[in-house]
């Protein structure tokens, strides 16, 4: 039976969901304790709403000009492996909405 188990916790751990899920978790984490969600929305909600991608825009850049790179990293780290996600879910569901067939 320790064999079962063994191959179990393999499977589980050479499965790439699972990574980017622990990967996206920390991503989470990191940008729950450097950023204060609260203010970044009451922010967003001060603009104009035509404004928002260029203020969007704006507070990026100013954070990657500012030293805040490591930041930076972990949005774009969160927001490649997001995507990642979304794209293997959707290709799981709905296998026949994209081009790219696997045999």
């Amino acid at each position: 039976m320790r064999r079962v188990y063994y191959s179990y916790a393999i499977s589980l751990g050479t499965h790439s969901m699972m990574w980017r899920g622990m990967l996206l978790g920390a991503c989470a984490v990191l940008l729950a304790n450097w950023l204060h969600v609260a203010s970044i929305a009451s922010n967003v909600l001060a603009v104009p709403l035509g404004g928002v991608p260029q203020y969007l825009v704006n507070s990026f850049v100013n954070a990657a000009t500012h030293g805040e790179l490591i930041t930076v990293l972990t949005v774009i780290i969160a927001s490649i492996v997001g995507i990642s996600c979304l794209y293997r879910i959707l290709k799981s569901t709905h296998p026949e909405t994209f081009f790219l067939k696997t045999a």
